[in-house]
């Protein structure tokens, strides 16, 4: 089984998102995030959930290792990407920054 850091990386890096763009959704830093995942620092227990949210995976998995994948449990929809564009589409939605995803949004709304 693994320990926290090795799953908050594997969860990182399954939704393609940078140590960088983590930070940026969590207004925190790459160093924070690095440190984090080589196990030299752990997260705020009050940014927990915040963490979860983001990398879209449940406390008890993220933490303990345990459950699903998907933390449908604060509201959070369940998506299964159907084809390869789609995965394309999602994971370049994920790279932009949260201004610029909000108003990709708000046009497409």
């Amino acid at each position: 089984m693994s320990d926290f850091p090795t799953r908050l990386k594997a969860a990182r890096r399954q939704l393609g998102l940078t140590q960088e763009q983590l930070a940026f959704e969590l207004n925190s830093t790459k160093a924070s995030i690095s440190a984090w995942e080589n196990g030299r620092e752990a997260p705020r227990f009050s940014l927990l959930p915040q963490l979860s949210a983001v990398l879209q995976v449940s406390l008890d998995a993220l933490i303990l290792g345990e459950g699903g994948s998907v933390d449908d449990s604060a509201g959070e929809h369940v998506v299964r990407l159907r084809n390869e564009a789609e995965v394309a589409l999602l994971k370049a939605y994920r790279h932009l920054p949260a201004k610029r995803r909000q108003a990709l949004l708000d046009m497409l709304g």
